[in-house]
């Protein structure tokens, strides 16, 4: 999970509002295309070093500090009432969207409330950007978006875990390489547990399915150790 030096063309970086995201995250976020902020994403944004390019929401919790460097930066500013029907988060996927981004990688504390963090994970299962590679950077844990048919490769260290969670219903023809429990062309279905704590055997693994959607978690991916601080 090397930080890479180069911009990635079509890659969008979002900054949800809420709790600040740890610190050491700053390592691990791609240089994009594009970044946005979404509220308060904005302090959370530039706690990380990045500035961004346009910031989403309503305004409502961002700091007034915060507010006063981007109006500085003539940093673009879109507005949305604070009675609305979407989040300022839901609000930067689709902006996100809008631009052309190919490649989505949201950047979140999580924690806080409960119904924000689950709205959060629901909105990047949107049926209608299932052609759009979306990953999620949520406290200590590294999320990937599958929408079948399709396939991907994840890398950590051995043994560590890894969580498939089906979305938006039934995920059908599932299977897996690389993890301790492997699944060959079978169904998870979202209101089962079995895909919780499944382990890399080695440092890759590789998920596939042939219909739906997963939701696959590195949960541990961004534990920092005494060796790394």
């Amino acid at each position: 999970m090397n930080n890479e030096s180069h911009i990635q063309n079509n890659t969008a970086l979002i900054f949800a509002g809420g709790n600040a995201p740890l610190p050491y995250l700053s390592q691990f976020l791609p240089q994009a295309q594009w970044n946005i902020a979404a509220d308060s994403g904005l302090d959370h944004a530039l706690a990380l070093g990045v500035t961004p390019d346009v910031v989403v929401g309503d305004s409502d919790s961002v700091s007034e500090e915060a507010l006063a460097f981007a109006h500085s930066l003539e940093i673009d500013f879109i507005s949305a009432p604070t009675d609305k029907d979407f989040t300022d988060t839901e609000l930067a996927l689709s902006h996100a969207v809008h631009l052309g981004a190919q490649k989505i990688v949201v950047v979140s504390a999580g924690g806080g409330r409960f119904d924000h963090a689950h709205g959060l994970l629901a909105s990047l299962f949107h049926p209608e950007w299932a052609h759009i590679k979306i990953e999620a950077f949520i406290d200590t844990a590294h999320i990937f978006v599958l929408h079948g048919p399709s396939s991907l490769q994840i890398s950590g260290k051995q043994n560590s875990l890894v969580a498939l969670h089906a979305m938006n219903g039934m995920a059908h023809g599932v299977n897996t390489e690389g993890l301790r429990w492997q699944l060959h062309n079978e169904s998870l279905a979202p209101w089962v547990s079995r895909g919780v704590s499944n382990e890399l055997t080695g440092i890759f693994g590789e998920i596939s399915l042939q219909s739906g959607a997963l939701l696959v978690v590195q949960p541990e991916a961004f534990i920092q150790t005494p060796k790394e601080s």
